[in-house]
């Protein structure tokens, strides 16, 4: 297989230790590599196949996990995990300062190049198939796990609360979700109670009472400050 058609396989990506020296200066001459320092890295190439997506970064980030070793090779497969696992699926409202985690099998790590600070590694020496699905040909986590990994590493309260809401709407039920809530347990305080939540349930209820519940006309009119001087 030529390296454009790898390209082509790669949503226009090509690493280093798929081409030769020679085709890389062939690539270079013809204009189809326009650039070779993705991410700051010179393991990966950008080329005339390359276009834009959301989740472009998490690609190059799996892609960059294990440069020596092409996509195809990895096996069982590593998958993109945690916030990053959330933003590729449209689920809350990830920060750039999340972690971005790859969740990888053990005998994969003698391989990973751990110096380009793109993700921080997950060691699994169980992992299966429905563990993740492949989403814009990234493999990433199913949304319970990946929420509880991102709700581990927050502690904002309204990014928290639109990440659960969003991943009910996607399909978790609220009892799934409750028990992966029983992270956040202890964590914020009550607006009603003055206590924390004790269990997983409590903080589902305390997001969909403070952070989803629609604001009545009554709230809306005590938020309008009206002044007869505004009148013209």
């Amino acid at each position: 297989m030529g390296y454009r058609e790898i390209a082509a396989r790669q949503r226009g990506f090509l690493l280093r230790s798929q081409l030769t020296e020679e085709e890389i200066q062939e690539a270079r001459d013809t204009g189809f590599i326009v650039n070779e320092h993705l991410l700051h890295t010179k393991q990966a190439f950008e080329t005339q196949l390359s276009g834009y997506s959301t989740s472009d970064i998490y690609y190059w980030a799996w892609l960059l996990a294990f440069p020596t070793i092409p996509p195809e090779k990895r096996n069982p497969m590593p998958y993109m995990a945690g916030s990053a696992a959330l933003d590729i699926r449209g689920i809350g409202r990830i920060g750039s300062g999340d972690p971005i985690y790859v969740v990888a099998p053990p005998e994969l790590m003698a391989y990973a190049d751990t110096t380009e600070g793109v993700s921080e590694f997950i060691v699994d020496d169980h992992i299966q198939p429905t563990d993740w699905s492949l989403i814009d040909n990234t493999p990433v986590e199913n949304t319970l796990p990946a929420l509880r990994k991102y709700l581990m590493t927050t502690d904002d309260f309204e990014d928290s609360a639109d990440a659960t809401l969003d991943a009910h709407y996607y399909g978790c039920s609220w009892d799934e979700l409750a028990e992966v809530l029983e992270v956040c347990t202890g964590q914020w305080t009550i607006y009603e109670t003055g206590e924390k939540a004790k269990t997983g349930k409590e903080v589902l209820n305390q997001f969909l009472n403070e952070y989803a519940s629609p604001a009545t006309s009554e709230d809306e009119e005590d938020d309008y400050d009206y002044d007869e001087d505004d009148d013209w």
